[in-house]
């Protein structure tokens, strides 16, 4: 028996650093996915041996009770994916989508639950804190793994952490940069890449997740200091701009310069299209400009409805909606397909808040707009879409002086940061995945 015992050990320090190369690092994934309670289905074959063996027995450091088999289970999806014939196939129930649910992005109707437009179910929220905890440090950026349940932050003080999300919060890794000001932190699309850069730094990070290594990667010489950098959503490009006049276009594979884009007037944020076909560009004036990422032409400018001084701007994942935030806590939103003049008319303006927008963020379903001002205490708020209702109910508690908003791939959870050095995860009921 002890023989058979460090057979499974072996196998079980194989599993844990194949991901991260850490032994005994890397957790189970704890957010488990539900079966669709409709289905019935039954195992062709059991092994009655397979509840003799106990999780806590066979790896004595685990505190789960549960049947090792299950464990390794979780391994294998986490690690590799579930096999594709092991994936249920849905059955049709007939219904037609509705136009509402099309026009956000989302695969299927939900006939389990109803996404109320003023109230917000979440559960209460779990304390990260990557960074120790002293007042004025900051975690600007929180970006969620897109294929495993994880979420990497990026602090002030060149901190950088990776922690697994589920019944439990560990820390998987981490390393530090030193006089980095971390700015910016976001994984290429397979999630095996996570690209890092600081506003005071002419280099950005290149952090290999399945090494647990990272390297420096100098910015081609005419890109100083990016106080904005963005990576595209298929992974191709990189848009970096000190905020001046010029927005470098940069390709990801080959590290070189692509394009120089040149605006009118400084430029004060940047998003691209769903589709990574345009990049948009906003001027402090208030203006807007499309640049086509093929031609690397400018293809459209419009006027911001209202603005006065720009702050930031954002496109939903459906590639249907496109926010702005002004200097003066303004947030319009526009329907892209809408955009056919200079001075287009806002599907809906927002103005819950009275000082400048810092943060602005559509969820992956294109059903929450998260506002952020850092310059208040609590000083967000959670729009449903498309009724455009801000969510009463939210937040229950003092969120200090929020920095920055992140949802994971399916909506599942959403992070927030704040001036504390502390992230707050709760956990989104209405959406039932990671």
């Amino acid at each position: 028996m002890k023989r058979k015992h460090n057979v499974l050990d072996t196998e079980e320090s194989k599993l844990s650093s194949l991901l991260f190369k850490r032994s005994n690092k890397f957790v189970e994934q704890l957010d488990e996915k539900k079966e669709d309670e409709n289905l019935d289905q039954k195992p062709a074959w059991i092994d009655e041996d397979d509840d003799n063996f106990r999780t806590n027995a066979v790896i004595p450091k685990v505190k789960s009770d549960g049947p090792y088999s299950l464990k390794l289970k979780q391994k294998f999806e986490t690690l590799i994916g579930t096999p594709q014939w092991a994936k249920i196939t849905k059955v049709n129930s007939g219904e037609d989508d509705s136009d509402i649910l099309k026009s956000v992005g989302h695969l299927g109707k939900r006939t389990s639950t109803k996404f109320e437009r003023k109230i917000l179910e979440f559960k209460g929220s779990t304390k990260i804190q990557p960074q120790k905890a002293k007042r004025g440090l900051l975690v600007p950026s929180i970006e969620f793994h897109p294929k495993v349940s994880a979420v990497l932050f990026g602090g002030s003080t060149g901190i950088v952490s990776l922690y697994s999300i589920g019944e439990e919060e560990n820390k998987l890794h981490g390393f530090k940069l030193k006089n980095w000001f971390i700015s910016s932190a976001q994984f290429n699309p397979d999630g095996t890449v996570a690209y890092i850069s600081s506003k005071n730094q002419h280099n950005y990070c290149m952090y290999d997740i399945e090494k647990a290594q990272s390297i420096l990667v100098q910015f081609p010489q005419v890109v100083k200091r990016p106080h904005i950098f963005k990576l595209s959503p298929d992974g191709k490009y990189f848009a970096a701009t000190d905020c001046f006049e010029l927005v470098f276009l940069i390709c990801a594979k080959s590290r070189e310069l692509l394009r120089t884009l040149k605006n009118n007037t400084k430029v004060q944020s940047i998003t691209f299209s769903n589709d990574s076909k345009h990049l948009y560009c906003f001027n402090e004036e208030g203006v807007v400009t499309v640049w086509d990422l093929f031609t690397f032409r400018s293809v459209k400018k419009f006027y911001d409805n209202g603005c006065v001084t720009a702050a930031r701007i954002s496109m939903s994942p459906c590639g249907r909606l496109l926010a702005t935030g002004t200097g003066e806590g303004i947030v319009n939103v526009y329907e892209t397909a809408g955009i056919t003049s200079y001075n287009p008319v806002p599907l809906k303006t927002i103005s819950n808040l009275q000082t400048k927008i810092t943060d602005l963020k559509f969820n992956p379903t294109s059903e929450i707009l998260s506002v952020v001002s850092s310059y208040y205490p609590n000083a967000i708020k959670l729009v449903h879409i498309p009724s455009y209702h801000v969510f009463s109910n939210f937040p229950t508690q003092n969120m200090d002086q929020v920095e920055t908003v992140s949802f994971s791939p399916n909506s599942g959870y959403m992070a927030i940061s704040n001036n504390k050095s502390c992230v707050n995860i709760f956990r989104l009921k209405h959406f039932k995945n990671y």
